[in-house]
Formats: C-alpha cells, sequence, structure tokens
C-alpha cells in the first residue's frame, strides 16, 4: 500500500484536519477514526479522555491537546508506547488493538486484528489486495497451524 507523505503546513497555516477521511489520497487514519467513534458514541469531551487515558506502566497522562494533536494530523510520527498504552486505557481497549491501529496510521501497513476465541486475538499484516474475508480465512489458517504446534497430537488426528 502506498502512502502518500504528507507535508507539515507553516504556523499560521489552518493545519485543521477533516473529521473524516473524505478522498482517496489521503493516508489512512485509523486511530483518529477510533478516537472520534469513541468519543462520539459515549458523549464524552476530549478532555475526559485525557483524563482517563493514563499508562498503567509508567503512570503518566496524556494532555487533551496531544490527543487533539493526533486528531488533527499534527503528530508526525509514531507516538511513544507509553502514550498507545495510556490511550488504551482511556478508549478501553487492548493495548495491542492500538498499537495495530498506530502501526497502520504511521507506517500505513494494513493491519488484521481477528478475534479467534475469547481473550484471544491474532494481530498481522495484511498482504496487499487481500480482502477483509481473505483475511479471515488466513487468520483461521494461521490459527490452526500455531494450535497444532502448541500440541502435536492434533496433527495425528
Amino acid at each position: 500500500m502506498m502512502v502518500a507523505i504528507a507535508t507539515r503546513k507553516s504556523r499560521g497555516a489552518d493545519n485543521r484536519m477533516p473529521s473524516q477521511r473524505v478522498t482517496p489520497n489521503q493516508p489512512p487514519t485509523p486511530l483518529s477514526d477510533c478516537i472520534r467513534a469513541y468519543v462520539a458514541d459515549k458523549g464524552m469531551s476530549i478532555r475526559t479522555l485525557a483524563l482517563r487515558s493514563v499508562s498503567e506502566s509508567t503512570g503518566q497522562s496524556l494532555t487533551a491537546q496531544w490527543i487533539t494533536d493526533v486528531l488533527s494530523g499534527r503528530v508526525s510520527r509514531m507516538p511513544d508506547l507509553w502514550r498507545l498504552e495510556a490511550l488504551a486505557t482511556g478508549l478501553e481497549m487492548d493495548p495491542d488493538s492500538v498499537k495495530a491501529l498506530a502501526i497502520s496510521q504511521w507506517i500505513g501497513w494494513d493491519i488484521a486484528d481477528v478475534r479467534t476465541g475469547p481473550g484471544e486475538r491474532l494481530i498481522f499484516r495484511v498482504p496487499t489486495g487481500y480482502t477483509s474475508e481473505q483475511c479471515a480465512r488466513l487468520a483461521e489458517e494461521l490459527m490452526q497451524v500455531i494450535n497444532s504446534a502448541a500440541d502435536p497430537k492434533r496433527e495425528e488426528r
């Protein structure tokens, strides 16, 4: 997947980003979209989300300004892991799912995050051109390989 490199506008320029991706030439913003959907669904402010977003490992909190910067496209590089962990707490999500969204947004990879069972999921980079059905089938096949490697007797059955 080709991702266009965004150019940074100079100070004083309008750095606002549309609330949703509106043209096919813009890079995907899955983490930003997830944040927008969450605050809209919960009817909460960015400030409230920031207050809830505390890293369990470092105790550091996100600021409303940083979240706003993510939403407006002003965070130009992949966030530190503690920030993603804190955001996951605020969004009530698994940290690995938030990391997968960040990888998609900042690195440009298509990532599949497939639930494979209660409390289990498989996250992997999607081969170019795969549909969601192909991703689900690939995830199922990968889980079969993982399960058979964990239990060699399964292959004999």
